[in-house]
């Protein structure tokens, strides 16, 4: 990922107005790959099972917690606190690898790589630094966010509004490098490609860049919804989460690659969890 492919496409720049020229769409330029329409049929699977993760892991959530706070004849407190632990890690790695493996699936059945339909590729070092500052973007919108929304809401508290407890819970468990291998490097590979590559593209193309820029971040936030939250915890983490997403987003569109947001949510997932499990 360190240099953008070549592209046969002619308009590689993203468009920035809705509307634009059919001359940069996939239907009038070939591919590097021969279409490959027999995967249309795990395409539409896979796009089955991000939407199911994304509006049924909320009751999932909901479940495991009830049957974290059941009575005591049920199992003991460490055993179910061990069965969340590795279903939650199952769920979020297959959440991953759907969110991966769409836009791939996607660009290889019409002939094309991810780098030419999402521009998933960087220029280093400079994308180094361009993350970097990107990070601090998402620190000091979210920080913002959060203490806004707080206060809108009247959440006097917001150490709660947060959606690492799983990780701070359940230091102990063996399952929990797993988690923080998918927070720390499977979130940025997985969510920038679907969410700032496939989402943030597709929307762009056809309405704009306003407005997918808005729409895909109020989409990234959606799926870390954290079930045993209060509506008011829900609000103000929902809330920062999407202006990370927003921050993320407007990095991609400005840069016109992926490099330095993957980059930067990286950064940013590194030290959200270093600070929950060592704080």
């Amino acid at each position: 990922m360190n240099s953008p492919p070549p592209s046969n496409r002619p308009g590689n720049r993203w468009r920035t107005n809705a509307g634009s020229s059919r001359s940069s769409s996939h239907i009038d330029t070939p591919g590097i790959h021969p279409p490959s329409p027999s995967l249309l049929f795990v395409e539409i699977f896979l796009a089955a099972m991000l939407l199911f993760a994304l509006f049924v892991s909320p009751i999932l959530g909901s479940l495991i917690d009830a049957f974290a706070d059941s009575d005591s004849d049920g199992p003991g407190v460490s055993e179910v606190a061990e069965i969340s632990v590795f279903t939650i890690f199952v769920l979020t790695l297959g959440f991953q690898i759907a969110q991966g493996c769409f836009p791939w699936i996607h660009s290889r059945r019409r002939g094309f790589t991810i780098g030419q339909d999402w521009h998933f590729h960087s220029k280093l070092p400079g994308d180094l630094g361009t993350g970097a500052l990107m990070a601090l973007g998402c620190f000091a919108g979210a920080q913002v966010a959060t203490l806004g929304t707080a206060w809108l809401v009247g959440l006097s508290n917001t150490d709660d509004a947060s959606n690492t407890d799983i990780l701070v819970d359940n230091q102990g468990s063996p399952w929990i490098i797993g988690l923080v291998f998918l927070v720390i490097v499977g979130a940025p590979l997985a969510e920038e490609l679907l969410f700032r590559g496939f989402l943030l593209r597709t929307l762009q193309r056809r309405f704009g860049s306003i407005f997918a820029i808005f729409a895909s971040s109020l989409f990234f936030a959606i799926p870390h919804w954290q079930a045993d939250a209060s509506w008011q915890e829900t609000i103000v983490l929902l809330s920062a989460l999407g202006v990370v997403g927003l921050v993320l987003a407007v990095g991609t569109v400005v840069t016109g690659r992926l490099g330095p947001a993957i980059i930067a949510h990286l950064v940013f997932n590194a030290t959200g969890t270093l600070i929950a499990l060592f704080a």
